[in-house]
């Protein structure tokens, strides 16, 4: 059994904790200086005027011989050409066969899932794809 002071103690801290802990959220403003903002902006256009991004490909296998790559193509369409598309990039002196182009690593993860059910050695790459937000004339849009 606790000593009674030690019981006073402990009951005074959790109705103290119990009245503090709503107190203790608070939100947050930020006050960005004008070149910081104009720098951000900046950053933005840059962006959407920009034909590649980092974003994620799914690798699934490669070939020195293209014909070899194209069979791996050709499977890989059959099943998400609809869904992700695949395609073969030149790499000297592989030919490299990639389903997709995913923004988000939740995206690629998601599809890694799908993927892996036909082939189960592919795997996710960091890698520079088409913006999904370009455009040939910004005043376009």
């Amino acid at each position: 059994m606790l000593p009674n002071k030690m019981l006073k103690t402990l009951v005074f801290l959790l109705f103290t904790w119990l009245w503090a802990a709503p107190n203790c959220f608070g939100q947050v403003l930020y006050e960005a200086e004008p070149s910081v903002q104009k720098a951000d902006e900046n950053r933005k256009n840059k962006i959407k005027s920009s034909k590649k991004i980092n974003g994620y490909r799914i690798f699934i296998g490669f070939s020195n011989k293209r014909a070899v790559a194209q069979e791996l193509l050709t499977k890989a369409e059959e099943k998400f050409a609809t869904t992700y598309g695949a395609q073969i990039i030149f790499d000297e002196p592989n030919f490299k066969v990639y389903i997709g182009a995913f923004t988000t690593q939740a995206e690629v993860d998601a599809a890694l899932i799908e993927v892996r059910k036909e082939f189960p050695t592919a795997r996710k790459l960091k890698m520079l794809i088409p913006n999904p937000n370009y455009t040939e004339n910004p005043e376009a849009k």
